[in-house]
């Protein structure tokens, strides 16, 4: 008996072998997302990589058709997406972020999982025993990823730079930025979406130990100033960040360098973030491409504020 001779499950029903794969889907990204999950906001390999070449593997076994089974794969994750958006484990910016990779794995597990299926699984006599146990082992080979994964992990520090060039002085600079009312300027599509949007900057007590505090659309980050050399630099310590994300991205530092270059100034922010995502390759550069549209909101609104000042 061959593989095409073998009757597969649902082969007369569509519906009822679309809905074991959904089904399948499902129960493995969600149930291995649960498993691995970190309640300090360490996520890395496993969860962003294994999770969904898992989860496309176990469909593969039980979607026996290749349209039945990528329907199932992308309807699965629909799925799974709202889950997590609905019950609060990731926001909508983060679940954006992740898809390539996650779309990725499940499509490598789905085609790994497929070719087990017809090159092992239906050419063996016990095909449902043999797709029990590849289930069932499952979650025994990602809790020892994840168990691996955790003597490695660690606090990873990124800081991105952005830099203005205005027609003001650094006394005018310096003037706008230590006290920033009512800062306006154009939302980019991530700030839309859940990326944090400031609103004002206020500073309490001149000089090293003194308060700053920034406030966004929803909660505020708490500064103490580390270094104040008024009108050309001022850096900040962050001490207590209370705005939309989760416990995986946090706030180390911030500053601001103002140098006169001939007739214009220069100004340079810099901020300093803490992350507890992997791999670093993929995540670094998602997290810069976050603080950069943070970076060039301010400076479009200090911008505005120069010009009507003049």
């Amino acid at each position: 008996m061959n593989a095409n001779s073998i009757p597969e499950p649902g082969g007369n029903n569509l519906l009822l072998g679309l809905l074991s794969g959904v089904v399948t889907a499902v129960v493995f990204g969600v149930g291995c997302f649960l498993l691995v999950f970190n309640s300090q906001g360490f996520m890395g390999w496993t969860l962003f990589l294994l999770v969904p070449v898992v989860t496309g593997f176990a469909t593969a076994l039980v979607a026996r058709r290749r349209n039945i089974l990528i329907a199932s794969l992308i309807i699965g994750l629909l799925f799974c997406t709202a889950i997590l958006l609905l019950t609060g484990f990731e926001g909508f910016v983060c679940v954006l972020m992740s898809a390539p990779l996650l779309a990725s794995g499940l499509a490598i597990g789905g085609l790994f999982g497929w070719l087990v299926r017809v090159q092992v699984i239906d050419k063996s006599r016990g095909s449902k025993t043999l797709t029990l146990l590849m289930l069932l082992i499952i979650p025994i080979f990602l809790t020892g990823a994840n168990r691996t994964e955790e003597i490695s992990r660690g606090l990873r520090t990124q800081t991105v730079s952005d830099t203005l060039v205005v027609d003001s002085s650094p006394k005018a600079v310096w003037h706008q930025l230590t006290s920033m009312e009512n800062i306006t300027a154009r939302k980019t599509f991530l700030m839309k979406i859940g990326l944090p949007v400031p609103v004002s900057c206020s500073t309490e007590g001149e000089g090293v130990g003194g308060k700053r505090t920034c406030y966004f659309e929803h909660g505020f980050i708490e500064e103490r100033i580390t270094e104040w050399n008024s009108p050309y630099s001022m850096k900040f310590e962050i001490v207590e960040a209370d705005v939309p994300g989760r416990s995986w991205l946090g706030f180390k530092d911030a500053s601001y360098d103002i140098s006169r270059v001939g007739s214009q100034t220069v100004v340079t922010r810099k901020t300093t973030i803490i992350s507890r995502l992997a791999p670093a390759w993929y995540w670094g550069r998602l997290e810069a491409i976050g603080v950069h549209t943070e970076h060039n909101y301010l400076f479009e609104a200090l911008e505005q504020k120069l010009t009507e000042s003049k």
